[in-house]
């Protein structure tokens, strides 16, 4: 699969990467077929909803919350990695690849984080590398 070709959502906190996708994408920034959905915090996903956008068809489902300590709603994005982790989770019993579902942490008001999250899962769906880290 081509990174054009991809379909990938990225639930956003909205005090991070506060540039728009739009201004990304016409910077060239963001990969092609890179969603981006904004939230008031990522604490307030759900589970569900992170299967929810697979189920619909999404290639991979990426979550990018504060960093630790610089939640605007203190404990969000840790609410948040817990769900993702239960996501993978349940992709794992499934016999899906849990490596669909990926938490990143960036800073507040930092574009350039984001954008290296939606990259790395562009990168994970075009190289079929789905459940790997590029940190490892």
């Amino acid at each position: 699969m081509t990174e054009g070709h991809s379909n990938i959502v990225g639930f956003c906190c909205n005090y991070a990467g506060r540039v728009s996708e739009e201004v990304l994408r016409e910077a060239g920034l963001m990969p092609d077929g890179v969603r981006i959905e904004r939230l008031p915090c990522t604490g307030r996903l759900e589970v569900t909803t992170l299967l929810d956008a697979l189920e619909a068809g999404a290639d991979a489902v990426f979550v990018a919350g504060c960093e630790e300590g610089t939640c605007h709603n203190l404990s969000g994005s840790h609410r948040a990695h817990k769900k993702v982790g239960v996501a993978k989770g349940i992709l794992a019993e499934l016999d899906m690849d849990p490596g669909l579902v990926e938490m990143f942490f960036v800073p507040r008001a930092e574009t350039g984080p984001l954008v290296s999250a939606a990259r790395e899962m562009a990168s994970r769906v075009a190289g079929g590398k789905k459940g790997q880290r590029s940190e490892r």
